[in-house]
């Protein structure tokens, strides 16, 4: 909920800003900040997707049962460097995932699902508009994710099932065609809409130095 807060608020502010740099169309920002640094948070909703916890099908199989799943937001620091129209930078993002597993012949849960997720985005973007407070653009990112998946026995069938600990890497993205930056030369928010390893939403603030 306050992921979406952040953004209609974002958006609200958007529309007024355009409004206002179309009356003023020859206002034109014009900033010597080349670095920008960004925290951010994504709904985390396509986590699930590349999670290593089994799933339905899977535990059907194996007559065992997962509940309590739960996948956090994403968090995100990112950097960018301004080149014109284009920036080039990278993002680190971070979430985690637990859940209850209980084995075929257990009565209580046999053994709890731990993972931690990393991510390291090298990224682009290009500005397509620019005018006062408002800033639009869209970019892509492509780099590598690690996962680290552990899991603790609960029980005597528990502990005898639990796997080590092991960590392991895939590649990972993240597109969003329509981004949007409300803010001056120093400060500002900004909401991406995309589809990737860190969801469909992130917000966020920028800082420009």
């Amino acid at each position: 909920m306050e992921l979406k807060f952040i953004a209609l608020s974002l958006l609200m502010l958007v529309g007024v800003n355009m409004v206002k740099g179309q009356e003023n169309s020859k206002n034109v920002m014009v900033t010597d900040n080349k670095s920008e640094l960004r925290l951010s948070v994504s709904d985390g909703t396509t986590q699930s997707l590349v999670s290593s916890m089994g799933g339905g099908l899977v535990d059907a199989v194996l007559g065992s049962k997962r509940t309590d799943q739960k996948y956090s937001i994403v968090y995100g620091l990112g950097y960018r460097y301004n080149i014109g129209r284009f920036k080039v930078g990278a993002d680190l993002g971070f979430s985690h995932a637990s859940s209850n597993l209980t084995l075929d012949g257990d009565s209580k849960v046999s053994v709890k699902e731990r993972e931690l997720s990393f991510l390291v985005l090298p990224s682009a973007e290009f500005v397509y508009f620019k005018r006062r407070l408002v800033e639009l653009y869209g970019g892509a990112s492509a780099g590598v994710g690690l996962l680290r998946h552990t899991e603790s026995g609960q029980t005597e069938i528990g502990k005898k099932a639990a796997k080590k600990s092991d960590l392991t890497t895939s590649f990972a993205y993240q597109v969003n065609p329509i981004a949007v930056r409300v803010g001056n030369d120093r400060v500002g928010g900004f909401v991406e809409a995309g589809f990737g390893y860190k969801g469909f939403l992130t917000a966020g603030l920028s800082f420009k130095f």
